[in-house]
């Protein structure tokens, strides 16, 4: 019997969290899927309810357990939507189950910690509640990113509704990583793959643009397919082996372009592509101790997109 796959989703009352569970009701086969909302609530500080010994503060600490039980209820009241999301699309109600905890050590750390119970990724709306604190990207989003490498974290921007997958992909081992994550999770889907590589001019490597001529621009394009080309067909066929069609599987490369972040996300936004997987680390793990630069830049520039980070 085929094993399902088991997804956490981060659930913190927010619109964009009910977002990222309909995008996980889209593009996830329903009747081999299990779904766990997962809300970990910041309780009101006990320090703050011990106040309550201080007769003129008593009536105001009165009002603080009233306001955290009706917050118990709001709580409860939007999982019990989200779940209703899910089982409308047609997943059966035992798999969609809801967690509600108390914070134990921290919100972000607590949901790194149930990750490790048997889950394939975690999804989390891109930002959260509060919008003006979260500038670039909800900052429980973002800790999640930085602090589950085990398994692929999704954040999901916008209400992302295209079956369309692009795929950053430079050769590296966290690009391949990517490319099996994909396979595994979504080989038995009607999802179209497309790998996308990008071949940035030869003077940007070493800041002077005017460098090199135009013949010797022309040789490093040409080495650099010739070198990546075979990688390519490597990724390609890993997703056949995956379940993935030939139709359903594409290739493009790129060359002379300055950004790969921005040509990525680009191209999302124009083709109408609603997911876009980077690897964690790209092909100099020295650029960014722990995550490639091209997935930060990417994670912050596509806010109307459930970017993969695997």
């Amino acid at each position: 019997m085929e094993r399902k796959r088991k997804i956490l989703a981060a659930m913190d009352g927010s619109s964009q969290a009910m977002d990222a569970v309909g995008y996980i009701s889209r593009i996830f086969p329903a009747q081999n899927t299990q779904v766990v909302l997962i809300h970990v609530s910041a309780e009101v500080p006990e320090s703050f309810l011990d106040l309550r010994r201080d007769p003129g503060f008593r009536s105001h600490a009165l009002y603080i357990s009233d306001w955290a039980a009706q917050m118990k209820n709001n709580i409860e009241e939007f999982m019990g939507g989200a779940k209703k999301i899910l089982t409308d699309a047609g997943f059966p109600s035992g798999a969609v189950n809801i967690k509600i905890r108390s914070k134990k050590v921290g919100i972000a750390r607590d949901i790194l910690k149930e990750s490790y119970e048997g889950y394939d990724l975690v999804v989390a709306g891109r930002t959260g509640v509060s919008r003006i604190k979260d500038v670039m990207m909800g900052s429980v989003a973002n800790k999640l990113v930085g602090r589950i490498p085990h398994i692929p974290v999704v954040a999901v921007g916008g209400c992302p509704d295209s079956k369309k997958i692009l795929i950053g992909f430079d050769g590296s081992e966290g690009a391949m990583k990517a490319v099996d994550s994909i396979g595994k999770l979504m080989g038995d889907t009607d999802c179209e793959v497309t790998l996308c590589h990008v071949i940035r001019p030869m003077g940007i490597h070493l800041g002077i643009m005017a460098f090199f001529n135009s013949e010797q621009e022309a040789e490093w394009i040409e080495t650099n397919i010739k070198e990546i080309e075979p990688t390519l067909t490597d990724a390609e066929n890993r997703l056949k082996n995956a379940g993935f069609s030939a139709g359903q599987i594409s290739k493009e490369i790129f060359t002379k372009k300055l950004s790969r972040a921005a040509l990525i996300t680009h191209k999302a936004e124009e083709e109408g592509y609603g997911t876009i997987v980077v690897g964690r680390r790209g092909l100099t793990l020295v650029e960014e101790f722990i995550m490639g630069r091209v997935s930060t830049k990417i994670l912050n520039m596509a806010d109307r997109a459930a970017v993969w980070v695997v």
